[in-house]
């Protein structure tokens, strides 16, 4: 008897989709007792039958999925090539990695020694890969209010030895992209954006993540969209695309966006002669260019599950960037009252940020501290989170790393001081945030 796959395939998406409503049905939010969280992965029935396509397909490596989510992300960015990674951290690793590429000439790959400048208040994957690949973090201070590196600090920072700056758009909120271009444009600098926190937010109405020679993204499900783990790398720069692909894949020589296992082009293929002059003199004529290698490498690949959960993902990302934006103006409205007690988030004129996250600094001449707003807001089941490493020279890992302090680094100690953020994401619903909302009231009145 000839089985009908599809129709399997159609009951157990039936099946999916009952789970899931009921589940929805059954949430019924009680406040005080039910935990708001910062951040939650928003998915529905088409992302689950999406993953157990990619599985029922039988090929859980790198494959069309991928490629397909590698080519919608680019179109959405408006940049020429997207590489899919396994996560943020990893597309960051590879983003400083490809700058150092034998594929790129002598000036103009960074070499070690050479200096990144990039802010001390960030998220420890940020500067890891500036100083795993034998380079010098030299590191300036954040503004309070936006949470980004200060212009003015750029120029205090350079020096000869200067090649690279790489900058994170804190918590979505986009640098100034007209500064750092025309500083990196003018000393002939490598220009790196951290978008990880910032998929969706425009500078002057472009895309962060496409305005320096590399840009990436974090898929972790505190973030715009997610895949469960995941990342991506962005560049308009063909060199350095490649160099991504190849370093994400071991380090091999085939630089394909998709290698079909059952179709591989070793024969025949248009690119060949290319392979064959990278492997170098050392290989057999014959040998395989899947296991020939030209840089150093690792396995930094997503899987067909994440990308296939990603596709349904990206088609929901113009509703998730509004249901942001929208919460983000609602705490703003409430949170104005509270200005004598907190710095409230700002940015640039020319920014539209999609908010990873709605970031709050407690003023120095505040009733209260930030532990204590902290534990107030926990004991009432709301989460809130410091923002991130606040300034990562002091933390343990950082005691003996070589670097360079450009300044006085007086804004992100104060950051890791007084610094905290409750979440944005398109799960809270209205009675959500006037609960945050009543919550914060109830501790005003407290303490004040």
């Amino acid at each position: 008897m000839r089985v009908d796959e599809a129709a399997l395939r159609d009951e157990i998406f039936k099946t999916v989709r009952r789970i899931l409503q009921t589940r929805s049905s059954e949430k019924a939010f009680t406040p005080g007792k039910d935990l708001v969280r910062y951040a939650e992965a928003v998915y529905d029935h088409e992302e689950v039958e999406g993953m157990f396509s990619a599985i029922l397909d039988g090929w859980f490596g790198v494959g069309k999925y991928a490629k397909r989510f590698e080519a919608e992300l680019a179109r959405f960015l408006g940049v020429k090539k997207a590489v899919m990674t396994n996560s943020g951290s990893s597309a960051n690793l590879l983003a400083v990695s490809a700058l150092t590429s034998n594929r790129l000439s002598g000036k103009e790959r960074l070499n070690k020694g050479d200096e990144v400048i990039t802010p001390a208040s960030t998220f420890p994957t940020t500067i890891n890969p500036i100083i795993q690949n034998g380079l010098v973090p030299v590191l300036v201070d954040a503004e309070i209010g936006t949470y980004n590196a200060r212009t003015e600090s750029f120029g205090f920072a350079l020096s000869k030895k200067t090649r690279a700056v790489f900058v994170p758009h804190v918590l979505g909120n986009p640098n100034d992209m007209d500064f750092l271009v025309d500083f990196t444009e003018e000393h002939s600098l490598f220009l790196v954006e951290d978008a990880c926190d910032a998929l969706g937010s425009r500078y002057g109405g472009k895309l962060v993540g496409g305005f320096g020679s590399l840009g990436t993204f974090s898929f972790y499900p505190a973030h715009q969209i997610t895949t469960g783990e995941g990342g991506a790398v962005a560049t308009n720069d063909a060199k350095l695309a490649e160099a991504v692909f190849s370093m994400r894949d071991w380090g091999r020589t085939c630089v394909m966006p998709v290698c079909d296992p059952l179709h591989c082009p070793d024969r025949g293929c248009p690119k060949s002669a290319r392979y064959e002059r990278r492997a170098g003199s050392g290989l057999p004529e014959d040998y395989d260019k899947r296991y020939s290698f030209t840089e150093i490498g690792y396995n930094l690949k997503p899987t067909e599950i994440q990308a296939a959960m990603g596709l349904a993902q990206l088609k929901k990302l113009p509703m998730f960037i509004e249901a942001r934006k929208r919460n983000f103006d609602y705490l703003c409205r409430e949170f104005q009252r509270y200005e004598d007690f907190f710095v409230l988030p700002e940015s640039l004129p020319k920014s539209e940020p999609c908010w990873f996250a709605f970031p709050l600094t407690v003023k120095e001449k505040a009733p209260f501290k930030r532990k204590d707003v902290a534990q107030w807001f926990t004991r009432h089941n709301v989460e809130v989170k410091v923002l991130f490493a606040g300034n990562i020279l002091s933390h343990p890992a950082y005691k003996n790393v070589k670097r360079r302090v450009a300044e006085k680094l007086s804004n992100s100690d104060r950051i890791m001081r007084d610094s905290f953020f409750l979440g944005v994401h398109p799960g809270l619903t209205e009675e959500k945030l006037a609960y945050m909302v009543n919550v914060m009231r109830g501790f005003v009145s407290k303490h004040t």
